[in-house]
């Protein structure tokens, strides 16, 4: 859901839309990763989103990114997003998403992806929320939490955060 939303919305904002894997692939040439979210070379790939997205705020240019505060290490495993780096990324806002444990599954599902169980996502999603709300705090900035929001809604809570 969330580059179904997002993308769309920061085009029609004239802002630029990337997702963190997107960047992290480009940044580290690496062509592709499995279906199955899980990440290794976690601080490898933390630097090369840091320093992405640090090019693109050079160039003026607002970023609307896509990504997570907690990545799957492995089946059932979670590891957080240290706070430094989202403080490197220099967030003005925190947008969570959130949507109901089926609608994941089923969404994970349609990319081929059935390594999930429901009570993976309820805690992926719970560590999501926990995480987000602690940088939200960490860096004073706003916390903005969205369920199964509309596309209008959502370029609605976008168009709040950049004014």
């Amino acid at each position: 859901g969330k580059t179904h939303l997002a993308k769309p919305a920061a085009e029609r904002l004239k802002l630029v839309y990337a997702s963190a894997s997107q960047l992290i692939r480009t940044e580290r040439g690496l062509a592709s990763w499995g279906t199955d979210k899980v990440v290794s070379d976690v601080n490898l790939n933390q630097q090369a989103l840091v320093s992405a997205a640090r090019r693109i705020h050079e160039g003026g240019i607002t970023l609307v990114l896509d990504g997570h505060f907690v990545i799957r290490t492995a089946s059932g495993r979670h590891q957080q997003i240290p706070l430094d780096v989202f403080a490197d990324l220099k967030c003005a806002a925190v947008v969570l998403l959130q949507a109901p444990a089926s609608v994941v599954l089923a969404r994970l599902g349609g990319r081929g992806d059935h390594s999930w169980t429901e009570d993976e996502v309820i805690a992926f999603s719970a560590a999501e929320l926990d995480h987000g709300s602690a940088v939200a705090a960490s860096l004073r900035v706003p916390l903005l939490s969205l369920e199964s929001p509309s596309p209008e809604e959502f370029e609605a809570c976008l168009r709040q955060v950049v004014g």
